[in-house]
């Protein structure tokens, strides 16, 4: 008699992308173009927005005695620019699943600006400029309330410590796999403990906003572009890849080179 041999499917992989501190209008839009052709490229099943994705300097408490700075924007100008890149990325990434939106420091620049001109309430909110509740997405206000997102064994959120060891404070507060921007740079912790499969991981992601800001005056930074790719099993454990970004360019974990001065010469031709 024949040994009948159950076949069992493979598990479904969900592929998730974060990008972190966009920071429209000032993203760096050659690096913008090469990440933009890498998400055309594939299925996502989520997108995480890491927060400080709206730059907000025209009403930065930084700029109250630099009018002439901010002389050429809005809250308008900002959250329109937001717009067109987010229809952007919905545009060429028509199956991706979920969408997720996370606040940093620089959206709640908002907030601070409501809380001095309470007339604004209702009408200037991140999530209403940028029509987060038509668009579907899940609208995360990490930097006003500590709201995180999970997936899987992993949690998402904007980042909060600066210091030098960023990354072992973060994974020792929040006792978790955890995964960041806000300080702009690339850096991995792991926190142990006994057990099997229970080591914890603290990662910075980079951000994704041109390296030449006006009030960084050519000064040395630890700045490094770049976004994180994961991958999640049924039962959470994932894998990832921190993608750094050199001259606009990087490989893709699949080994295929996204050269963003290139894409963004295209794109400028076709405009």
């Amino acid at each position: 008699m024949n040994k009948v041999v159950s076949i069992t499917s493979k598990p479904r992989i969900e592929r998730v992308i974060y990008l972190p501190d966009i920071h429209v209008p000032v993203e760096d839009k050659e690096t913008m173009a090469a990440v933009e052709a890498y998400m055309a490229d594939h299925h996502w099943d989520e997108i995480i927005y890491g927060g400080d994705f709206l730059n907000m300097d025209s009403i930065s408490s930084h700029n109250e005695n630099n009018l002439r700075a901010i002389a050429a924007t809005s809250i308008y100008d900002e959250a329109k620019a937001g717009n067109v890149m987010l229809n952007r990325h919905e545009r060429i990434t028509p199956t991706c699943i979920r969408r997720t939106f996370l606040t940093g420091n620089h959206e709640n620049r908002i907030e601070r600006y409501i809380n001095a001109n309470p007339q604004l309430r209702g009408l200037i909110e991140v999530d209403k400029l940028l029509k987060l509740e038509k668009r579907g997405y899940k609208y995360v206000p990490f930097w006003e309330k500590g709201k995180t997102h999970r997936v899987g064994k992993a949690v998402f959120i904007h980042g909060e410590y600066t210091n030098a060891h960023h990354a072992a404070a973060t994974v020792g507060a929040y006792g978790t796999n955890v995964f960041y921007g806000h300080t702009h740079d690339i850096q991995s912790h792991s926190k142990t403990t006994k057990g099997n499969n229970k080591t914890k991981i603290g990662q910075s992601l980079g951000c994704l906003l041109a390296y030449s800001q006006e009030y960084m005056r050519g000064t040395p930074s630890k700045w490094q572009q770049g976004f994180g790719v994961f991958w999640f099993l049924p039962d959470g454990f994932f894998n990832y890849m921190p993608v750094h970004i050199f001259n606009h360019r990087f490989v893709s974990p699949e080994g295929k080179l996204y050269d963003g001065k290139e894409l963004y010469r295209e794109t400028r031709r076709v405009a």
